[in-house]
């Protein structure tokens, strides 16, 4: 993975501050002034009020002196505090409002070849950690640079003054804040060694968390008492995440206790030395003040190591989301476009291998979809009909070969474009928990009003109108309980229904169906084919189901056996060879008679 260093980590975290968010860096400064000078003024209120006692001054001067001091340190304290919280609420919209958008944006750029590898998605669970979270990741990189940046003008501030106090006492307290960064940096680099395996475990976990909360899912764990064996993975994988962050904690551990005792020395030499300099004729006010700034400097130079140490493990974990954004994208717009009246596809000798596989998926595949035919795609699970859907949608590109689409090769084709003019319905229906309304019209753009009269038209020629009808906020009525707790639940043959209406709104030319009616019993799947049959009647189709049966309305079909074509034609025709499409179909035929259920 490339490597980002720190500085290259700053540009990509801040430019988008300082060109939209400036009044942002102006707040960080301000509250680092506030937060380094508010203290030292308290200080020397305090250190005035000694020494306005040692030189007797009378009792209503020094009340005076005391309610002035402290009006205008409450005021100073409350512009810091006011700056500090409106500093915090900034740093969540700029993760929010730019990263967060930023990434999402590019979840739906990836390619499916990408979206489907496990490097990826580890890659992913990287730059997530760092990026959902207040504390680590990018916003964890402002707020501890925010940190950095104060601890450091406080540093500089008391170095200052104390250096005025003896030099050698500097030096000590700089020495040994070395000696403490140091360990933080080494806690750091062990987090940076772990941080792969503590992804696949947080992989894992939030697997748990979306099956359990998925409704389907759930139904499968009580069915099946799974939840004590489900309970026990979660458990699995939660030992194993304290198990690598006990090593982290140990060394968190070792490095406090090396602070407190560094700590506990430097004060106690400031203090002897402070001591010793009262006793040779130190004024009271002034042995008060170096004190606190005793104190106060090394509590300056232990947590400016700290924050500069939680910005280097922030800037790693910056580091990560930049991997992700930055992986490299098939560009979609592609150089060549074509008519679009109607489509067609055909496959020259394509073969495709998955990435980390050791063999091709699909072997020298040729075959051709001409324009408004309808292709049955029939084989065993593993034969490459899914694959084949893919490449078609121009979702993958050939490992060897061409697909061309109306003559122009997926390589060059504008696939934007060419997905506008495709609709597929899969096996696992793609539902969103919003309106019905919204599920059938997808539009494209968040704003976009669905034409209701058209949406009406095609829910009525799938056959749901009825169901519609009958819900009292109709195509308003929300799809699942996510968003809307009055939302519903769809069976299996209304949702593909609502699955057949989204193709027909969208007006696609050509229409892909992988196995999608596989969960519907074999009465609910004859109506739903001929219902696809006579509404996609002027369509390019591409159909894929495990049931010989429904395929005979189909023009031609393909049987697939381990990646290459080993039938083509009519089904009348294969029926007559006698060959492997016969034999599947006469056992599926036995098995109805039997009573089964495919």
């Amino acid at each position: 993975m490339k490597q980002y260093s720190l500085w290259s980590n700053y540009r990509f975290a801040y430019e988008p501050l300082w060109k939209h968010k400036k009044r942002l860096l102006v707040v960080t400064v301000a509250e680092a002034v506030f937060v380094v000078f508010v203290p030292i003024v308290g200080m020397a209120v305090t250190s005035m009020i000694v020494g306005s006692l040692e030189r007797g001054t009378p009792m209503r001067e020094l009340v005076c002196q005391i309610l002035a001091a402290f009006v205008g340190y409450g005021i100073l304290s409350m512009i810091k505090g006011y700056l500090e919280a409106r500093g915090g609420e900034q740093y969540i919209e700029a993760r929010t409002e730019f990263f967060i958008m930023q990434e999402i944006e590019k979840d739906l750029s990836v390619s499916m070849e990408q979206y489907e590898d496990s490097s990826v998605h580890t890659l992913k669970e990287k730059a997530d950690y760092g990026l959902w979270s207040n504390d680590y990741g990018i916003e964890g990189f402002f707020r501890h640079n925010s940190d950095l940046l104060k601890n450091a003008l406080g540093l500089f501030v008391y170095a200052l003054i104390v250096g005025t106090m003896n030099w050698k006492i500097l030096a000590m307290l700089v020495g040994m804040s070395a000696v403490s960064a140091a360990a933080a940096y080494w806690v750091t680099r062990y987090y940076h060694k772990i941080k792969d395996q503590l992804a696949v475990q947080n992989m894992a976990m939030g697997y748990i968390n979306r099956e359990v909360d998925d409704i389907q899912g759930g139904k499968d764990i009580r069915i099946f008492g799974l939840g004590s064996w489900i309970i026990g993975k979660y458990d699995a994988a939660i030992r194993s995440y304290r198990q690598l962050c006990f090593g982290r904690s140990v060394r968190e551990y070792g490095s406090d206790i090396l602070d407190r005792v560094l700590d506990a020395a430097r004060d106690g030499i400031c203090y002897l030395y402070l001591i010793t300099q009262l006793s040779q004729g130190m004024a009271v006010s002034h042995f008060v003040f170096y004190l606190g700034l005793v104190g106060g400097f090394s509590n300056w130079i232990a947590l400016l190591s700290k924050s500069a140490v939680a910005v280097k493990q922030d800037s790693d974990m910056v580091g990560d989301q930049r991997a992700y954004l930055d992986l490299a994208e098939e560009s979609m717009a592609g150089t060549q476009d074509c008519a679009w009246d109607a489509v067609e596809v055909v496959f020259d000798h394509v073969s495709y291998r998955y990435r980390g596989a050791s063999e091709d998926t699909l072997k020298d595949v040729s075959f051709r979809l001409a324009a408004g035919e309808k292709l049955a795609l029939v084989g065993v699970n593993g034969a490459g009909k899914t694959t084949i859907v893919k490449l078609m949608a121009g979702l993958y590109l050939p490992t060897a070969g061409t697909v061309y689409v109306n003559g122009v090769s997926t390589r060059a084709l504008d696939r934007e474009a060419y997905f506008a003019r495709q609709a597929a319905i899969f096996q696992e229906p793609f539902q969103t928990s919003f309106t019905i309304g919204e599920n059938i019209a997808l539009a494209e753009k968040e704003d976009a009003a669905y034409d209701v009269g058209r949406l009406w038209e095609v829910i009525r020629q799938a056959g749901l109108d009825k169901k519609v009808e009958g819900l009292d906020a109709q195509l308003d009525t929300y799809l699942g309980k996510d968003i809307a707790k009055d939302g519903i639940a769809l069976s299996g043959g209304e949702m593909q229904k609502l699955l057949l209406a989204r193709a027909l709104y969208r007006d696609a030319f050509l229409v892909m169906l992988d196995e999608p009616t596989a969960a519907l019993d074999a009465l609910a799947e004859t109506e739903i084919y001929e219902k696809y049959h006579t509404l996609l009647a002027d369509k390019t189709v591409l159909f894929i189901s495990h049931r010989l049966a429904s395929t005979r309305f189909c023009d031609r079909i393909i049987l697939l056996a381990q990646g290459r074509i080993c039938e083509e034609g009519p089904h009348e025709e294969l029926m007559r060879r006698q060959g492997d499409y016969y034999e599947m179909f006469q056992v599926q035929s036995r098995y109805y008679q039997d009573g089964g259920k495919l």
